[in-house]
């Protein structure tokens, strides 16, 4: 009997010894693989090689990524995939004896000498690629005067015309003062427009005008990013100056990005997603994520310095882990921080959606898992009943067929992403956003 086992990754270290020769036999070597009494074919996603250099000074070589291990009889033809494997902006081109792609693997002639590996060829795609829908914010239309400001980057104006902001959103004012139309807030009579809107770095006041002619009052932008310091609301957690010294990195690059883009939080996995604004390409997409950071220094302050200021249409979160592991806290704990978060997202943000990404199943942390599943029941509960948000398990691809966590999609630590664990989750996350941004 067949047996056929889907979308385990290999890597340099499991099969450096056993590597395929140079002949046409496709990858032949005497023996069994993985000391078993069977032959088998193993389809090799071909990607180029990667080297990770971690953090502590280890590096991690990935070659390649099992699309497909099927088991085969020697002097046999070897069955062809049913299906194709898919890679982003590239187009499989077929089966080859070699990762050069030289010679051809002919299904119909060739007949198998021993465990045999062949290789996926790509091409360039040609074609349409995804494009981003049109998003404009609703229309809040009144009638007992032309124009209102009723906020700057999504941040309340006072009665006595005053706005409080933090380092991100003022940084974005300074990048454009002759135009900051992006960062207005307003309500306006039927058939009067926003014709202008100027920041003025010197007396902090942004100027309006409209087609009516109205007169708008001037509003005074007032910087409030040290109340909301990470040092000042979480004094003594450890690790907390790093955190202030890259939540202050972000907040220093004035994105010229404007609105309706996607804005990516969260801690470590997010964070060390270095390649995720290719990854959601065409999608224009920022990263802020932080590793080692936790629900509530979203909620408490992040969530207002990191993401509030860009105006996102779109928001996707993956944090909880650290509430879990570092924190202690209780799966039902962190799902009710978690709820905390949405709500004030929601609050700051309402004219966007929240995709919150299901904490993943951890290889290195399965006394865990009870809590992981709790927070994220809490999580797809609070989906069920408000529309703006949408769950994403992108985990589920770094499974076993056992339902357990392969190691291959993990650093050795157990917890973090290997580099071929974020082609499949991050593919995961990218569909969820392209579903959630075509509603």
């Amino acid at each position: 009997m067949k047996k056929v086992f889907l979308l385990l990754p290999i890597v340099s270290m499991l099969f450096a010894c056993n590597s395929p020769s140079t002949n046409n036999s496709g990858g032949y070597k005497p023996g069994r693989e993985y000391g078993d009494d069977n032959y088998y074919a193993l389809f090799m996603y071909n990607y180029p090689r990667v080297i990770d250099e971690s953090a502590n000074g280890y590096q991690e070589k990935y070659d390649n990524a099992l699309f497909l291990k099927t088991e085969i009889q020697v002097g046999e033809s070897i069955p062809e995939p049913e299906t194709d494997p898919e890679r982003a902006k590239y187009d499989f081109q077929g089966w080859f004896r070699e990762t050069a792609c030289v010679n051809p693997w002919n299904f119909e002639m060739d007949t198998a000498r021993g465990s045999t590996y062949l290789y996926a060829k790509w091409g360039v795609a040609e074609g349409e690629e995804y494009v981003e829908p049109e998003y404009t914010y609703p229309e809040r239309i009144i009638e007992d005067m032309d124009f209102r400001i009723t906020g700057i980057l999504n941040r309340p104006v006072s009665e006595t015309h005053n706005v409080n902001l933090t380092a991100g959103g003022i940084n974005r004012l300074k990048a454009s003062p002759s135009d900051v139309k992006f960062a207005i807030n307003y309500e306006h009579r039927e058939g009067v427009s926003l014709t202008s809107a100027t920041y003025n770095t010197e007396t902090k006041m942004i100027h309006v005008e409209v087609s009516s002619g109205a007169v708008i009052d001037d509003v005074r932008v007032n910087d409030i990013t040290n109340s909301l310091n990470l040092k000042t609301l979480f004094p003594g957690q450890q690790y907390i100056d790093g955190y202030e010294t890259k939540a202050k990195n972000y907040e220093a690059v004035p994105y010229e990005l404007g609105n309706f883009h996607v804005a990516l939080g969260g801690s470590s996995s997010m964070e060390n997603w270095s390649t995720s604004t290719e990854d959601l390409a065409p999608i224009a997409s920022f990263n802020h994520g932080i590793g080692g950071t936790t629900v509530e220094n979203w909620t408490n302050s992040l969530l207002e310095r990191l993401i509030t200021p860009y105006r996102p249409k779109l928001v996707v979160y993956y944090v909880g882990v650290n509430n879990i592991i570092n924190a202690s806290d209780k799966g039902d704990v962190c799902g009710n921080k978690l709820v905390a978060l949405f709500d004030k997202t929601h609050e700051q943000l309402p004219d966007a959606k929240i995709l919150y990404i299901l904490i993943n199943k951890l290889p290195g942390y399965a006394n865990k898992q009870s809590d992981f599943d709790v927070a994220n029941a809490k999580a797809l509960a609070y989906e069920s009943s408000h529309e703006y948000l949408k769950c994403v398990d992108a985990g589920v691809g770094l499974l076993k067929e056992n339902g357990l966590p392969h190691y291959g999609y993990f650093k050795p630590d157990g917890l973090h992403m290997s580099r071929y664990g974020y082609v499949i989750w991050g593919a995961a996350v990218k569909n969820a956003i392209i579903e959630m941004l075509g509603r």
